[in-house]
């Protein structure tokens, strides 16, 4: 479900396009073989979300008195624990069913294993095979619009994981030859006024879900080679195969590292969702990262799981799911740990409406929590690009991009995407966006009309960077991306460095980033280049769609705008009572 960077291919043949987020990439084996052992999650309600709600806020306000204390993983966990008669109760009656569970360390969730036999039976239904149509995964799941009963001894469980629905490409689109000037690492620190040092002890990690396939050595150090960058990768959390090397991944990499220079990279996979995500992450099994970039995303209202309240997708199910993976997100970000995620690659109505076939906004997830930095999509307009770079893939034949009009990333106007933004159905408004959103709210001329959106929710994306083709390296050759899985990895980087001007002076590291980002744009407008000129009234496939307009301040296509990295940091510094930050080349 990666808000897949748009990977530009010759001749136009499309990779990671929109069909992939159907159930026609997947071809039905039929019923599966009923000993086939199945793994899932089972998710069950967190105690104390207040004392929770509380705890992350007096860590992530920074005019809080407790700003930067932030708790350790096994502490949270301790707080928000499933309490031990539900966790008792629920393991008692999937086991009665024939499942083999254990209480994952973030104490929440049930990991469970069983034969398709017994699921079928629990939930009196059927469990079909289905390999993917281009990579031959295989995967087990109930079919579109298959019914299930939820058994009723499992009142204490919220959903099951990992049983219905297909997994989602990220976002982006690709072709294997870069059309037009191109974005690259020097495009950025000279467009963004990127000078800032890293530090070694802030850590920074791609996020890839699915199984994805990761990016080859080889390219990374080509990649080196042809921009001047020093990227490497440190560790690897997850499966990590170079077989099939995937632009997502890639790009990822290549860019969060570049852009967050002398930082260390981590590169971090999870084989199915954000519940599994996030609940591994918190289980104390591997240190976490300081920051994760996710570029992946899906329909907020189209979280299908295994529900009590619901059949898959229908109203309640994926609320739940939402809910709950919200609420995890705040125990991550309570421990420290900053989470941007890619606003989306098809505007405002996103992928399960691709033809705007009805009038209200369809916003995706996770870039709807209101618990996470949201990352939208800028290009440079037509005819306004100057170009030139002495790195040596600017100097081979490529145009590299030094300068131009930022606008709003859009089909309509030469991107494969269009920037996703909106307003959360599920999160109310946090107070942290209240005030710059209002002023958006009032310009009507800007918004889709009464009734299309939900004007009281959370809004998004926060902020946004370059999202239309960029330069990677992959598989030995070039190739151009567009995507808000590019302007994710960058801004990820941008917090990189400004935790690295933190730790350089002595204080904590950011944390959650949103109420920070929000007061610096408030008291420093020049810590964000503002974008006033298009909309994400298109998807990927079409135009013409109802979205939203950029405009003055905060807006719903690219939040409070592009980073001026250099003013961002100062301010950030004056804030802290630090000295004028260094420099990459200063004594």
């Amino acid at each position: 479900m990666k808000l897949a960077a748009a990977v530009l291919f010759a001749a136009g043949a499309l990779c990671a396009t929109a069909d992939q987020a159907s159930s026609a990439s997947w071809t039905s084996l039929g019923r599966a073989d009923p000993d086939h052992v199945l793994t899932f999650s089972v998710a069950m309600p967190i105690d104390n979300a207040d004392k929770l709600d509380d705890a992350f806020w007096k860590v992530s306000n920074p005019e809080s008195e407790h700003y930067g204390e932030f708790m350790t993983v096994k502490e949270v966990n301790e707080l928000t624990a499933t309490r031990k008669e539900v966790v008792a109760a629920t393991q008692e009656a999937l086991e009665s069913h024939g499942a083999r569970c254990l209480l994952e360390g973030s104490r929440t969730a049930l990991r469970c294993e069983a034969e398709v036999s017994a699921v079928e039976k629990m939930l009196k239904t059927e469990i079909h095979a289905h390999k993917h149509v281009k990579d031959a995964r295989e995967i087990h799941r109930l079919p579109e619009g298959q019914g299930y009963t939820w058994p009723q001894e499992l009142t204490g469980a919220l959903f099951m994981t990992n049983l219905v629905g297909f997994p989602e490409p990220r976002y982006g689109q690709s072709k294997n030859l870069v059309m037009g000037p191109a974005v690259v690492p020097s495009t950025l620190s000279g467009m963004y006024n990127i000078k800032a040092q890293g530090n070694a002890k802030v850590v920074q990690s791609a996020a890839e879900f699915q199984g994805l396939s990761a990016f080859t050595n080889s390219d990374l150090s080509t990649f080196n080679t042809n921009t001047g960058a020093s990227v490497s990768v440190a560790k690897h959390v997850g499966s990590f195969d170079q077989t099939f090397p995937q632009a997502e991944s890639t790009l990822d990499v290549e860019y969060l590292g570049s852009t967050g220079t002398g930082n260390t990279n981590w590169y971090w996979t999870e084989s199915q969702w954000m519940y599994d995500f996030t609940t591994s992450a918190l289980s104390g099994k591997n240190p976490l990262p300081d920051i994760f970039s996710m570029s992946y995303g899906w329909s907020e209202a189209a979280q299908c799981q295994i529900s009590p309240s619901s059949q898959p997708c229908s109203t309640g199910g994926s609320t739940a799911f939402v809910q709950t993976v919200n609420a995890n997100f705040q125990k991550m970000g309570t421990t420290g740990v900053t989470l941007l995620a890619s606003s989306g690659d098809s505007g405002a109505h996103g992928r399960t409406d691709p033809m705007c076939s009805k009038q209200v906004t369809s916003p995706a997830f996770p870039a709807s929590s209101p618990y996470v930095t949201a990352v939208g999509a800028t290009q440079i307009a037509p005819g306004t690009a100057t170009t030139g770079g002495t790195e040596k893939v600017c100097t081979s034949g490529m145009q590299c991009i030094t300068g131009g009009q930022e606008v709003v990333c859009n089909k309509d106007t030469g991107a494969m995407i269009a920037s996703g933004g909106g307003f959360s159905n599920v999160a109310a408004m946090p107070q942290y966006q209240e005030s710059a959103v209002a002023s958006y709210l009032k310009n009507a001329s800007a918004l889709p009309g009464q009734g299309n959106f939900n004007a009281s929710g959370r809004g998004f994306p926060d902020v946004s960077a370059f999202g239309h083709n960029y330069y990677i390296e992959l598989g030995g050759s070039e190739q151009g991306v567009d995507g808000t899985s590019c302007s994710c990895p960058v801004f990820a980087g941008v917090i990189g460095l400004m935790n690295a001007n933190r730790v350089n002076g002595g204080k904590s590291k950011i944390g959650f980033a949103n109420p920070l980002l929000y007061k610096l744009a408030a008291s420093n407008p020049a810590s964000f280049q503002d974008i006033v000129q298009g909309n994400n009234k298109c998807t990927e496939q079409s135009c013409g769609c109802t979205g939203f307009d950029a405009a003055p301040g905060w807006d719903a296509t690219t939040g409070l705008g592009s980073p001026n990295v250099g003013n961002l940091i100062s301010a950030d510094s004056a804030m802290l009572g630090l000295p004028t930050p260094a420099l990459r080349g200063s004594n």
